[in-house]
C-alpha cells in the first residue's frame, strides 16, 4: 500500500464502542460546537481528519483517563470540507482536483492547531478506501510535502471493522446483569449501491488467548443477498442488527424527528412505511411536520437534520434509497431482528481510528 495502512486493525482492542461515552452527540451534518469552559490542557486535545474522495472532515477530541485507566474521549467540535473543483464526471480525478483534496486536509490541520491548540504531532489522517489507484499516492504526496504528515489509507474490509467497533457497544444489561453485546449483534451500513457489515466474534489466537476477530463482507445491493445471509450463520442467528448509513438516518430524522437518542429502535414496519410514503410522495416526506415537537430545542435539531437530509437527498435519489433499504431488509430476512439505528456511526471510524493512534 502507498503511505501507511492500517494493518491487522482486526487484532487490535479496538472493541469498545466508546460513542456512549461522548457527551456531544453529532448527527449527519457534522454540528458539533466547542462548549464553553476552561481551556482544555494540550496534551488532552487530539485531532482526527478523514479523507474521503468527495469530502475531507475533522474532528477535535478531548481525551481524559478515568478510574479504570481506560481512555474517555469528548468531541469538542467538528468541521467538514467539500473540495471547490468540481469532481470530474468521467470519475477520474484530476491533478487539480487532488490539489483541491490536499488544500482541505491543510486547512483543516491549521485549524485544529491555531483555534484548538491540537498539538501537530496528535492530528491524525485517515484515507478511506474510494481513495484508490494514483490518487491516493499523488494524495500522500502532497500532504507529505504540505505538512510532513503520513496518511493511514484504509481498504474496504478494515472501514467495516472500524464501523463494527464502534457502532455495536461492548455490553449491554438486563435484570441487573452484565452482558456481552457482541456476541449476539451485527452491523449493517445499507446504501443505494451495496450492503457492507459484519460482526464480532471470540476466537482463539496461537498463544491461547481469546479475543475478538471480525466477519465481513461487502455485497452489490443487487447481488446475492439471501444466499450470503443463507450461508452466514451470524446473519441467521444474530437478533440484533445495528443499522447505519445516510438512508437509514434519513429514515429515523424524518418517520421520528422527535427521537434524537444515540440509539433509535426501528422495526420492518419502519422499514416499510418509509418505502411507502417515499414511493408515493418523497417531497412530502422530505418536509415532514415538525410543529408537534414541544422542545424547542428539541425542534431546531430536528429542523437541521432534515435540512441536512434535503441536502443529500432529491426526492428520487430517496425513493431510490428508501427502494435498496427495503430489498435488503427484504432479502436479509430481517423482519425477526431486533433493528436500532446508530445515530453516531458517522463519527464512529475516525473516532476509532484515533483511539487505536493513543493506544500504540
Amino acid at each position: 500500500m502507498l503511505s501507511r495502512t492500517l494493518d491487522g486493525i482486526a487484532k487490535m482492542t479496538i472493541g469498545m464502542a466508546f460513542l456512549s461515552l461522548l457527551s456531544v452527540v453529532c448527527s449527519g451534518d457534522a454540528r458539533c460546537q466547542t462548549p464553553a469552559g476552561s481551556a482544555p490542557d494540550p496534551k488532552e486535545l487530539h485531532g482526527g481528519i478523514e479523507v474521503a474522495l468527495r469530502s475531507v472532515r475533522a474532528i477535535v477530541l478531548r481525551v481524559s483517563t478515568n478510574a479504570e485507566g481506560d481512555n474517555v474521549p469528548k468531541i469538542l467540535s467538528s468541521d467538514q470540507i467539500n473540495p471547490s473543483t468540481p469532481f470530474p464526471k468521467d470519475d477520474k480525478p484530476t491533478s487539480e482536483y487532488v490539489r483541491d483534496l490536499a488544500q482541505a486536509i491543510q486547512t483543516l490541520s491549521e485549524k485544529l492547531q491555531n483555534n484548538f491548540r491540537v498539538p501537530p504531532n496528535q492530528i491524525h489522517i485517515l484515507g478511506l478506501s474510494d481513495l484508490a489507484g494514483q490518487i491516493r499516492d499523488d494524495l500522500s504526496r502532497e500532504v507529505r510535502e504540505r505538512l510532513g504528515k503520513e496518511i493511514t489509507f484504509l481498504d474496504a474490509k478494515s472501514e467495516t471493522e472500524l464501523n463494527i467497533a464502534g457502532n455495536i457497544p461492548r455490553r449491554y444489561t438486563l435484570e441487573g446483569k452484565v452482558y456481552d453485546n457482541r456476541s449476539i449483534s451485527l452491523l449493517l451500513d445499507i446504501s443505494s449501491t451495496s450492503v457492507r457489515g459484519g460482526y464480532q466474534q471470540l476466537s482463539m489466537t496461537s498463544r491461547g488467548r481469546t479475543e475478538y476477530d471480525y466477519v465481513t463482507w461487502d455485497i452489490p445491493i443487487n447481488g446475492p443477498l439471501r444466499a450470503e445471509a443463507a450461508q452466514n450463520p451470524g446473519l441467521m442467528m444474530r437478533k440484533k442488527v445495528y443499522l447505519v448509513g445516510n438512508i437509514v438516518w434519513a429514515l429515523s430524522a424524518l418517520l421520528y424527528p422527535q427521537n434524537q437518542g444515540d440509539y433509535v429502535p426501528l422495526t420492518i414496519e419502519d422499514i416499510n412505511g418509509f418505502y411507502n410514503r417515499a414511493m408515493l410522495d418523497p417531497e412530502g416526506l422530505l418536509n415532514t411536520d415538525l410543529s408537534k415537537i414541544r422542545d424547542e430545542n428539541a425542534r431546531k435539531e430536528a429542523r437541521k437534520g432534515r435540512e441536512a437530509i434535503k441536502a443529500i437527498y432529491t426526492p428520487r435519489t430517496l425513493a431510490a434509497g428508501a427502494e435498496a433499504l427495503k430489498l435488503a431488509a427484504t432479502e436479509l430476512n430481517l423482519a425477526d431482528k431486533r433493528l436500532i439505528f446508530a445515530r453516531n456511526s458517522n463519527w464512529a471510524r475516525l473516532l476509532n481510528f484515533v483511539r487505536i493512534q493513543l493506544e500504540q
